[in-house]
Order: structure tokens, then sequence, then C-alpha cells
């Protein structure tokens, strides 16, 4: 078995070398949406955190481009600065200076308001079958063999339909394999925004030899963080004859929900 990349960045500075654990499913030679993502919440959540323990409670992440599979460049400022309540934009660069990705987090700050939380309504654990008892799918199957890609870096156990072999809503549990920076250990808000970027394939409703259903953004809110190594997608799609749609999800793990993912869509057919 091939060894695993130690992780999705190497961390030098503020330049950020990507492994082949970010090759996406559309370019060989461009990123899949996932690693962009969590390397900027990761940035946002810290930025200048100061005295203050924050936490991402929204991050949207905007693909300008087809985010190539080399070093990149951050700029992270703060918008909307705030005790309590921050908006924390960040850009990305290649070396050349050509902006492929930006995002904007809002961060709020972690403190005690008194609720008793076991007197509220809660979600519950998800109805869905668990990870251990659910077949592993590999999502680098249908591309060449031996080429590494962020598909290889996520254990992925669905429950209901069989991404591109299923069409229609699914529902699968994800688990990331790698950290988002090498020499380091999986944070929860990776595990959270990696997931997040899946509601297109676990819902496609459309055949991926035959068309295209790209997201150049995705929007995740959530609620708290993961707890333990897997996070469950129950996402559904909607696509249009006009060349766009949509696909959202909901993220949980086996206590209940921690959140959301919304994806607009590029329909298009495969040139």
């Amino acid at each position: 078995m091939t060894a695993l990349p130690a992780g999705l960045f190497e961390r030098e500075g503020n330049r950020f070398h990507p492994t082949e654990a970010c090759r996406g499913p559309w370019d060989p030679n461009a990123m899949h949406g996932g690693p962009p993502s969590a390397l900027m919440a990761r940035l946002a959540l810290e930025h200048d955190p100061g005295d203050t323990e924050w936490f991402v409670s929204r991050l949207t992440s905007e693909l300008l481009r087809p985010v190539p599979l080399e070093t990149l460049m951050a700029r992270v400022e703060t918008r909307r600065p705030g005790r309590r309540l921050q908006l924390i934009d960040v850009s990305l660069f290649t070396l050349d200076g050509t902006e492929v990705c930006a995002g904007r987090m809002l961060r709020m700050a972690v403190g005690d308001n008194g609720l008793d939380e076991s007197a509220l309504p809660q979600s519950g654990p998800p109805n869905a079958v668990a990870p251990e008892d659910c077949a592993t799918y590999d999502l680098t199957a249908r591309h060449d063999p031996g080429v590494v890609m962020f598909g290889g870096m996520v254990d992925v156990r669905p429950v209901e339909g069989n991404f591109f072999e299923t069409p229609g809503p699914g529902q699968s549990w994800f688990r990331l394999r790698v950290p988002t920076f090498v020499g380091e250990e999986i944070h929860p808000l990776d595990r959270a925004c990696t997931t997040a970027d899946f509601p297109n394939a676990v819902s496609s409703v459309l055949s991926a030899e035959e068309h295209l259903f790209i997201n150049p953004d995705v929007t995740v809110h959530l609620h708290r963080l993961p707890v333990g190594d897997w996070v469950l997608l129950s996402a559904e799609s909607h696509v249009r004859r006009a060349g766009f749609g949509t696909a959202a999800g909901i993220l949980s793990d086996r206590d209940g929900q921690i959140g959301t993912s919304v994806q607009s869509l590029l329909v298009a057919p495969r040139p």
C-alpha cells in the first residue's frame, strides 16, 4: 500500500506548498476545493487571536479560478474588528501575484453564556448506519491508477446513494486521513471544512463522464466542531438546463448535527 502524504500543505512562513494530496478530480494540475477551503479556515482561526479563543462560525470560499497545484501565499486581514464578532478576509495567491481563491470567515469569541444545553431541543444522533457497518467507496477508482489526489485522503463510507453510480440525494460518512499542515495533528475544523466541499459528489444527479458540475464556491455554517474522526454529510443537488444549480448538505457527527454546507454549481457538458 502506498504511504499517504504527511499532510495537504507544508507551511513555510507565509508560503504554503501543496502536496499531491490536494489534487482534484477535474484537472490533474488543479486542487480539489476542500484543501484551500481548509487552509483559509485555519488561517482565519489563527489570525491575530490576542487573548481570545475564537470559533469559526461561517466560512465562504470563492474559487476565483482553478487553484493550481503550486506554492501559494496568503493575505489575511481583519475586515470587521470586535471583541465578540470578527470578519476575517483571506486571499490565496500564486507566487506571481495571481489571486486564485478568496474567503470570508465570521468568527465568534468562545465564552460561557450560562445556557443549560441539556435542557434545549437537540437534533440527536443521525438516523444513519454507523461508518463501521458501511462499505468503503474509493473516490480515486475513476482516475488513473497511482495518481495521488485528495479523494484518496478521505475514507468514505456511503450510507445512502453511491456518489456517481446512484444519482440523487446521498448520505456518506467521511474521515479525513491527513492534516491540513504537515507535521501537525488533524484539527476538527479540517474535518468539517474538507467534508463540506463534497455535496455535489455525494448527491450527483448527472454522469461525471458526460457533464461537469463544478462548485466555484462553498459556504459552511457551523454551530460546533465535530467530535471524533467521522463526519456525516447528507446532501441533495438541483441542476438546471440553463447551466447552473446548487448542492446543499447537512453536516453531522455521531452525536447530531454540527452545521450545513451549500455550493453553487456550474453545470456544463464535458468538452
